[in-house]
């Protein structure tokens, strides 16, 4: 099949943290190797960087890395407007993805492309009359994060209706968990019989190292930006009681540090754990967080929402228990008590208990991690990501997807 994928994330570089462009770029890599022709749409504002890291590596799959950015004089003449300035990046990348998808679709036969909702990228694609059936994949939408914010703004309130515009042309809709597509249809008016539910998937790194760390040693591992809906606050209230009570245990914090605030307030705090018994990384390369992963006793990420949890599959990936909170899809991936620990979300006491729980057992972590493991291997691979979505993609393209 001839698939193309149009992206404004896609994690070409080693410390490209995306969700989305994760997503997109084990999809291209997964399909390709399955013998699939596969065409990357990609418009940036850093082209350079882009055309860099991709040089870099020897795909299997073709890209189109289309500049993105607004000419300097149009962004000048909005530079009072701040709102006005992002509209029209979203709009201009827009346009550049239409032109250079449309050229892809006459030059390379492509039978069928996949998207995203955030950011809009097929805004334009999707006006045209002659074009290939368009599958958009919807994460965690603006008008959820409107819902959920305390933040209002202008921007965010044009980038919902605008995704809200995409998601109602696409020929199909597509997410990852059944909670998630239920929270959608709810807010947005969707049918839920317009979603396909596939979730992600990630390539397997092979059977983890025996432990190595010191007898009794607990590391714990927060991978996630520093924001509030990451639950980092929940997570710096909670480590002073668990490092008191147990002198053996540690914590590494992988991620941006965002404003800075919640961190410089910890370290305020707390100065004699800062460095010693907390070490904050800032973002790290992939292969840095690869080693994070296979160094570590627990991965903890109570993120107050997240529409699926793609740390937790790395978490699992790497026979590691995870601990997350009952919030969005994480439940559909962290089954509780078997691969992992569930916490109330934006709850610190609810945390301490679940982080307590295992840094006082070896042999519960050891058999949550093997079940996780076992879990990753059997629901969450890259192989079935990408095989569901081909099946997706058939069934589209033969007019029985539903919608």
């Amino acid at each position: 099949m001839k698939i193309g994928l149009l992206t404004t994330y896609f994690a070409l570089a080693e410390d490209d943290d995306s969700g989305i462009g994760r997503h997109y770029r084990v999809l291209a890599d997964t399909l390709a190797a399955n013998g699939h022709c596969v065409h990357v749409v990609y418009p940036t504002i850093d082209p350079g960087r882009a055309h860099a890291a991709l040089g870099a590596r020897k795909p299997a799959w073709t890209c189109d890395i289309v500049p993105g950015r607004p000419p300097h004089w149009l962004t000048r003449a909005l530079r009072r407007s701040w709102p006005s300035q992002v509209l029209l990046t979203q709009l201009w990348m827009a346009r550049a993805a239409d032109r250079a998808l449309a050229h892809a679709c006459r030059e390379r036969g492509l039978q069928m492309i996949e998207t995203h909702a955030y950011e809009a990228p097929a805004l334009f694609f999707l006006r045209r009359r002659r074009r290939p059936k368009v599958l958009t994949r919807v994460s965690t939408t603006m008008g959820q994060m409107m819902a959920i914010s305390a933040l209002h703004s202008r921007v965010w309130g044009w980038q919902a209706a605008i995704e809200r515009a995409v998601t109602r042309r696409s020929d199909a809709l597509v997410t990852h968990s059944a909670q998630h597509r239920d929270a959608l249809c709810a807010l947005e008016g969707h049918a839920a019989d317009r979603f396909a539910i596939v979730p992600h998937g990630l390539p397997d790194p092979g059977e983890p190292p025996a432990d190595s760390g010191a007898a009794g040693a607990v590391e714990f591992l927060f991978v996630g930006r520093f924001e509030s809906r990451k639950g980092i606050d929940v997570l710096l209230a909670a480590i002073p009681e668990i490092v008191r009570d147990f002198p053996q245990v540690t914590f590494t914090l992988a991620g941006s540090r965002g404003d800075g605030v919640a961190w410089r307030e910890f370290g305020r705090r707390h100065p004699e754990l800062v460095g010693t018994r907390v070490v904050s990384l800032g973002r790290v390369l992939s292969t840095t967080l690869a080693a994070l992963y296979r160094r570590c006793q627990v991965l903890v990420a109570p993120s107050r929402y997240e529409s699926f949890g793609l740390i937790y599959l790395e978490g699992m990936s790497h026979a590691k228990p995870v601990i997350g909170c009952r919030a969005g899809g994480v439940p559909e991936v962290i089954r509780d008590g078997v691969t992992g620990l569930m916490a109330e979300p934006g709850d610190a006491p609810s945390l301490t208990a679940c982080m307590r729980l295992l840094a006082s057992d070896a042999a519960l972590r050891h058999r949550m991690g093997e079940a996780g493991r076992l879990d990753f291997r059997s629901r969450f691979s890259a192989r079935q990501l990408a095989d569901a979505s081909v099946a997706l993609y058939q069934q589209i393209l033969s007019g029985s997807s539903g919608n």
